[in-house]
């Protein structure tokens, strides 16, 4: 093992921002985000594809209709894959993820399915595929035909249907599809899953293979997340430590993967990172101190953005512990950083030059006042584009 000097919460933060986009040498468009990324949170649709615009250079930095159009169009795809919900991933990447996590998602729902005395839903699910054969589909377009065919009650729980739908996107039957014609992606959309995703299984090639897929995932996840740990990645993608954990020795082994102690607040734990990863925070300990001559850096935050939810074990070097949540919590789902560390909550905005809520968890000096409302300037721009 190199023997590495110990980082703390404060180090490892900043090597995060970094990592995640957000700092940095940032990426020509969305889908390179996503690549570098390997997937990211996108149950909350539109504040989603803000955090991805956001890791995009500013002189390329797209607007809203351009990130929509790119999930239209199939560059990016939305589906369920890692854990039971939502994520954007690229299609290349749709069918050895899907392989690899699907199982532990199923199982996961069909405790669900118990505690709702659902029944089997397999018939739903080979309706679903049927629905979307000759086209893609809206929810509402499907779901008016499972109850036509007679294998959705018309008063079964709304959670039946969306079962039916997650079935069928684990089994890579279906995955996200354009939206209808001359409408933005209002609603979500079904296409059959081949048409929309190539061949093969990506980076591992044209047969799947369970360790190759966990050595894979390990040499995605790191390079967009710096320091982390293998229960960080457990909690994010849902697959064991039984089979992370033999990989990840073998990365270790092959000099792919580096161990760093934690110290501070991280002491005990063993923080893992890409070579260059380490190389680059150990540069960054041996410069001086230059200060903050350019004031604190807010960032608008989506309520599941990977700065946040790519770590379980580690995730409070982000969150500050001590802060508790706004009395209205509602809409206020999205977290406001500043310098990374959250220190507010905001509500999407109905449109652009509606203004941004925010909740302080403290009271924000007055450059973190200045510095949010250019973040505010940024969205506006983003929502109007």
């Amino acid at each position: 093992m190199t023997h590495l000097p110990a980082l703390d919460g404060d180090a490892v933060r900043a090597a995060r921002l970094a990592a995640t986009g957000l700092r940095g040498p940032h990426l020509p468009d969305a889908p390179a985000v996503v690549d570098a990324l390997l997937a990211v949170q996108g149950q909350e649709l539109q504040p989603a594809l803000w955090g991805l615009s956001r890791r995009v250079a500013p002189s390329s930095r797209p607007g809203r209709a351009a990130l929509n159009s790119a999930l239209a169009d199939g560059e990016l795809l939305r589906t369920h894959l890692l854990r039971p919900t939502w994520h954007l991933v690229r299609p290349r990447d749709a069918r050895w993820l899907l392989e690899l996590t699907a199982p532990r998602v199923e199982k996961l729902m069909a405790s669900t399915e118990r505690s709702w005395a659902l029944g089997d839903l397999g018939p739903g699910t080979d309706a679903v595929a049927a629905a979307v054969a000759d086209g893609p589909r809206t929810r509402a377009e499907i779901k008016a035909e499972l109850v036509a065919r007679g294998v959705l009650d018309p008063d079964a729980p709304g959670l039946a249907f969306t079962q039916m739908l997650m079935h069928a996107e684990l089994q890579r039957l279906v995955i996200s599809g354009p939206p209808p014609a001359g409408q933005e992606l209002r609603h979500q959309s079904y296409a059959t899953f081949d048409d929309r995703v190539p061949a093969g299984y990506g980076p591992l090639g044209e047969r799947f293979d369970a360790e190759a897929a966990v050595l894979e995932l390990w040499r995605r996840y790191l390079p967009g997340r710096a320091f982390a740990t293998a229960n960080d990645l457990r909690q994010w993608s849902d697959v064991t430590l039984r089979d992370l954990k033999p990989a990840l020795a073998a990365l270790v082994d092959g000099g792919e993967v580096v161990q760093v102690p934690g110290a501070g607040d991280l002491e005990g734990l063993t923080l893992v990172a890409t070579p260059d990863a380490a190389d680059a925070r150990s540069d960054a300990d041996r410069q001086p101190d230059r200060g903050h001559g350019s004031g604190p850096e807010v960032d608008l935050l989506q309520a599941y953005d990977e700065l946040l939810v790519s770590y379980r074990e580690t995730r409070g070097v982000v969150l500050d512990p001590a802060l508790s949540p706004p009395d209205r919590a509602g809409a206020y789902v999205h977290p406001v950083a500043v310098d990374g560390v959250v220190a507010g909550r905001w509500r999407w905005p109905s449109g652009p030059g509606q203004g941004v809520d925010v909740q302080w968890l403290r009271d924000p000096a007055r450059a973190e006042r200045t510095a949010l409302d250019a973040a505010v300037a940024g969205l506006d721009a983003y929502l109007a584009g």
